[in-house]
Formats: C-alpha cells, sequence, structure tokens
C-alpha cells in the first residue's frame, strides 16, 4: 500500500496518498499505484460530481509532478471494517452486505474495478460500508493486468463475496469452512458468484435486487457535458466534408472580350483628348 497520513487543511482532516523518495527508490512501482488511485479518484468526480457517495473515497486534489507525488482525499469514514467485525450480530452483517454490494454497485456504474478488494480496504461508520485504496484499480474495457480480457464491471464480485463469507462466518483471521456448510441464505446469495465466470456472474445491480434494496444510481454522465461541442465540431466537419457546389460556367474567351473593350474604350478617349487638343 502507498505510504499515507492525516493532515489538516483549512481546520478539516484529509488523507494525503503520497511516494516518498526514499520509498520510490527501493519500489519504483509505487508511482503506478498512485496513478491508479489518481484515475479511479477522477473518474468518480467525473461521475458523481461534487458530492462522491459516502461509499467511495473523493479525491480532492493531486500533484503527480511534485518530487513526492501524492493525492489528496477527505477523510475516510468510521474505522477499519477488520477491527469491528468480531462484534458484529445479525443487524450490522445485513447492513454491511448491502453496504458492500452497495459501495461496488457505485463504483461499477462509474466504471471503476478496485481490483483487490479485501477487508483491508473497508471501512464502516454507523452501518455504512466505504470501500478505499483504488491503488490496483482500472476502468471497465481496458486490458486486465492479470489474466486475459477487458477489465468487467463484475470483476470485484468475486472478491466482495469472499469478503462477506469471511464476515458472516466469523472467520476474519483464519480460512473459512468449505462453502458446502454455508448457511442456505449464504449459499443461495454467493453461488452465482462463485461459480460462475465473470461474464455469467449477475450484475452489481441484480445482487442488490436480491437483497431487496434499489439499485437505482443518481450520477452524472461525463460525456454529456461534451455532447453540446462534440456536436458543434460534427456539423463543422460535415459542412467541410460536403461537395461544394458548381462554379458557373464562364466561356474560356470572356477574359479576352473585356480586355479587347477595355482597350477600345482607352483608345476612343485618347482620340477625344486628341482631337479636343487639335480644335483649340
Amino acid at each position: 500500500m502507498l505510504e499515507q497520513r492525516v493532515v489538516q487543511v483549512n481546520g478539516s482532516p484529509y488523507v494525503r496518498k503520497y511516494v516518498s523518495r526514499d520509498a520510490a527508490a527501493r519500489e519504483p512501482w509505487r508511482y503506478d499505484r498512485l496513478v491508479n488511485e489518481i484515475r479511479a479518484g477522477t473518474r468518480l468526480a467525473q461521475v458523481y460530481g461534487p458530492r462522491v457517495p459516502d461509499e467511495l473515497p473523493w479525491l480532492v486534489a493531486y500533484n503527480i509532478d511534485a518530487e513526492e507525488p501524492f493525492a489528496l482525499l477527505r477523510a475516510y469514514h468510521g474505522y477499519p471494517v477488520v477491527d469491528q467485525v468480531a462484534r458484529f450480530g445479525p443487524a450490522e452483517q445485513r447492513q454491511f452486505e448491502v453496504g458492500l454490494f452497495r459501495a461496488v454497485h457505485l463504483a461499477a456504474c462509474a466504471e471503476v474495478v478496485h481490483g483487490n478488494l479485501s477487508l483491508d480496504h473497508l471501512r464502516w461508520d454507523a452501518g455504512k460500508v466505504q470501500i478505499v485504496d483504488f491503488e490496483s484499480a482500472a476502468r471497465v474495457g481496458e486490458p486486465r493486468r492479470t489474466g486475459g480480457g477487458p477489465v468487467d464491471a463484475r470483476d470485484d464480485l468475486w472478491n466482495a463475496a469472499a469478503v462477506l463469507r469471511r464476515v458472516v462466518l466469523g472467520a476474519v483471521t483464519g480460512d473459512p469452512p468449505p462453502r458446502a456448510q454455508d448457511p442456505e441464505r449464504l449459499r443461495a446469495l454467493l453461488s452465482p458468484v462463485f461459480d460462475q465466470p465473470v461474464e455469467l456472474r449477475p450484475r452489481t445491480a441484480d445482487m442488490l435486487i436480491r437483497l431487496r434494496v434499489d439499485p437505482d444510481v443518481r450520477g452524472t454522465d461525463p460525456e454529456a457535458v461534451l455532447a453540446a461541442g462534440r456536436a458543434a465540431f460534427d456539423r463543422v466537419s460535415a459542412a467541410k466534408r460536403a461537395p461544394r457546389a458548381a462554379e458557373p460556367d464562364v466561356p474560356r474567351d470572356r477574359p479576352r472580350r473585356m480586355l479587347r473593350l477595355f482597350f477600345g474604350l482607352f483608345v476612343l478617349f485618347f482620340v477625344l483628348v486628341v482631337i479636343g487638343v487639335i480644335s483649340q
């Protein structure tokens, strides 16, 4: 994970994730992790506007040209889930499973895939889950870094299901028991995720529907902001590509006739002037 610390900016806490000179010298791959975090954060801000959902991190500033490049995010919500799940009762477990799949769905709606979802990257705040640390994130449609094919919005579902099993079964630190021993409800919920390849898994919205939660998400299409400019560009481009109107057919000898006419008028004017001078 990237180095990070909580800093105060105008009296408010923020998380500063950065690559120190010493860390970069030892592990230059940290720069890629920071770029992934920044790309994911800017995409989430584009889609959700000035108020990123609490289930996701909120990037407010970054600088990749600094001596120690950094990303600045609003302070995370609550506390690490891993420190609290041992105290979860049935009500908290229900809130956790809904919050977890809602957070994954919100990221997927922005075409962002976390890529390394685990208990270590989850926060818990009064019944709400927040996903943090998008250092391995990618955009939907990009080539997968491991394995073939493009990144799919459902790539995070397997890890989310594995996390939920650990929480429900109380196996946060050790290995969970075989899935055959899962409670029937848990097995019915997660089997379509575990037992299917990515392209056949339920959509993130389908998981919320299974939990009887409205999957509707209000976001902003970042491409819509550019629609008017693109339409104007297309109109101008089409006009340039359109065939020009045919020019009127001008007889080739017309310039010569005009020249002869002009020369004749000039001669006539000259003769009149000469006659006038002689007659004086």
